[in-house]
């Protein structure tokens, strides 16, 4: 329809030059919209630096007009940081002819990182030209640098609207199934006079370590992302629930039927694993800005754990296995391997009566001689 000018001040005559008039236009449904002055100044935003919290959330933003941007903690930067290990220039956001950006590393003793590449002062590193966004690292702060004409992510559904994306069912499903396998778990280890109260107490521990290891999660991620994510711990814990639950029977019925009792004296192996992955994905909603050291930490503790355990069956048993035989058995027509010779069974148990041989003539240990005491004042 036309444009208007919005004055600045209510009193234009006083002081006429102090704010410039905003010109805006209104068009034919009568929507506001500012003409080519305003839009030019919005086309001037060449970037977005944004200050990163540890939960991935924006903490500050600063817009950059221009280049170069100086960034550190004097006065006279473009964009003035307050970490205390951020020198007083530490660096500075250029530009060439061709249009590449590149980051200059001032005077400063931490240097800067851009993703895992760490730059020294007075060095500088090109900054891709086709990343969304580019993290750097300047101190102990966290920021990511926007470019405006890079594409923009898109948006998120908020947590009322995007209900159907929590996979109800799917947890539902699994859940049923872990309990299902709990209660099957119970009808083997019991008789029928006592299988109805043994498998009410195996379902109620169940679901109140559900409780409480969920629940203790999701407080610790209210407290440190102020998000609970007690959907995603529930499911966690859930899918790792069920394969334990898979692991506790298939090596038994593996190494029954294939013969392979290594299956079994290794078992723990897979469980330690099944742990450190449910660990992972528990703190990866905690920190998910950092998976790589995350994966590191929990790698490492499983691998820690594994060789404890290897140094304990050998302490207590002189074996790096956790089984001095296999105790799993199944109805025979399970059984795949092939049956061994009488023969070849009884010339195989030959070096096995050396064996015990050498034991019976050793000393008992502390151990036995107070396990045997100990026996003797029970009867």
């Amino acid at each position: 329809m036309g444009e208007i000018e919005l004055p600045g001040s209510p009193a234009d005559d006083a002081d006429a030059t102090a704010v410039a008039p905003l010109p805006l236009r209104i068009d034919a449904e009568g929507a506001v919209e500012p003409t080519a002055p305003v839009a030019s100044r919005r086309r001037a935003t060449r970037a977005l630096l944004e200050v990163i919290d540890r939960d991935g959330h924006v903490r500050q933003v600063w817009t950059v007009q221009g280049w170069p941007a100086r960034v550190g903690r004097a006065l006279d930067n473009d964009i003035v940081l307050t970490d205390p290990h951020v020198a007083p220039h530490h660096f500075t956001l250029t530009q060439d002819e061709q249009g590449q950006l590149a980051l200059v590393v001032g005077d400063t003793v931490n240097g800067v990182a851009i993703g895992l590449h760490r730059i020294a002062a007075g060095a500088s590193s090109l900054l891709p030209r086709d990343a969304a966004a580019v993290d750097v690292v300047a101190g102990r702060s966290r920021l990511r640098l926007r470019l405006a004409d890079a594409p923009v992510a898109p948006e998120l559904p908020l947590a009322g609207v995007a209900v159907h994306t929590l996979r109800i069912l799917p947890s539902l499903g699994i859940g049923l199934v872990l309990l299902a396998g709990i209660a099957f778990s119970s009808y083997l280890d019991s008789d029928p006079d006592t299988f109805s109260r043994l498998v009410g107490q195996a379902l109620l521990a169940a679901l109140s370590a559900t409780a409480l290891w969920c629940g203790a999660w999701a407080l610790l991620s209210k407290t440190i992302t102020r998000q609970s994510h007690f959907s995603w711990h529930l499911r966690v814990f859930m899918v790792a629930g069920l394969t334990l639950l898979a692991l506790s029977a298939i090596p038994g019925l593996l190494a029954f039927s294939l013969s392979w009792p290594w299956l079994t004296d290794f078992s723990f192996i897979a469980t330690y694993a099944v742990g450190a992955t449910a660990l992972y994905f528990h703190l990866l909603a905690i920190e998910p800005a950092r998976p790589r050291l995350l994966r590191w930490v929990v790698a490492t503790g499983a691998v820690v754990g594994i060789a404890l355990t290897l140094w304990f069956n050998v302490q207590r048993t002189s074996r790096v296995g956790e089984e001095l035989y296999m105790s799993h058995l199944f109805p025979p027509k399970l059984r795949l391997a092939q049956p061994l010779a009488t023969d070849r069974f009884i010339a195989e148990l030959a070096p096995l009566r050396a064996l015990l041989d050498k034991k019976a003539k050793e000393a008992p240990s502390a151990e036995e001689l107070g396990a045997g005491k100990d026996d003797d004042d029970d009867e």
